[in-house]
């Protein structure tokens, strides 16, 4: 399921080493990884504060585990575990996340402009980007967001969802669809050539 050996060959080394009990060794794997984790988590759950407890839990997880890691890379390890905590999450919460109202939050549709009208619609084209994400179900908003959000390869997510490749392909074929049938409702913002999700 996992691809056999990490993207990145520093990760070994320092995987290696922080299952000898190197925390200097898993503290650069936090480093390397904190922002784009967090920033998956948050776009799952909404609150920053359920993004930070997330992201903390699922390094704190990592490293008592980190033992157990064998030929998986270790971004698609640590990827799956912040997945899992999302979903127990989303049970506890009997909820969907709501996702941030900021520009961070735009999947590229925000324009940096001074002109107030200008800001305006890039903002109204935010909001409508991220309610047609949280309107699909959580294993389709999960897909979309690590590929859209998080560029990870379509392998990659396969690994962290543990389903199969064409799952994945799937569930992100089906969440853009559905984001492109909602966003297509709003001609004055997405004219039907520029609608798409990612």
């Amino acid at each position: 399921m996992f691809p056999s050996q990490d993207k990145n060959p520093d990760d070994r080394d320092l995987v290696s080493r922080a299952r000898r009990g190197d925390q200097e060794a898993f503290s650069q794997l936090i480093v390397q990884y904190q922002v784009p984790l967090y920033n998956m988590a948050l776009r799952m759950v909404g609150g920053r504060d359920d993004a930070a407890d997330i992201s903390q839990e699922a390094f704190l997880r990592a490293w008592e585990k980190i033992r157990t890691l064998r030929d998986a890379p270790f971004k698609s390890w640590l990827f799956q575990i912040a997945v899992n905590l999302c979903y127990d999450h989303f049970r506890r919460n009997r909820r969907y996340g709501t996702m941030p109202d900021d520009e961070r939050s735009s999947f590229g549709l925000g324009i940096a402009t001074p002109d107030p009208q200008e800001r305006a619609e890039a903002n109204e084209r935010n909001r409508l980007v991220r309610e047609s994400i949280e309107a699909l179900d959580h294993d389709m908003r999960i897909a979309i967001v690590l590929r859209d959000v998080n560029g990870m390869a379509y392998d990659e997510i396969a690994g962290v969802l543990r389903v199969p490749l064409g799952t994945v392909k799937s569930r992100i074929a089906r969440a853009r669809a559905q984001v492109q049938e909602r966003l297509q409702q709003h001609p004055e913002f997405f004219p039907r050539e520029d609608v798409h999700a990612g």
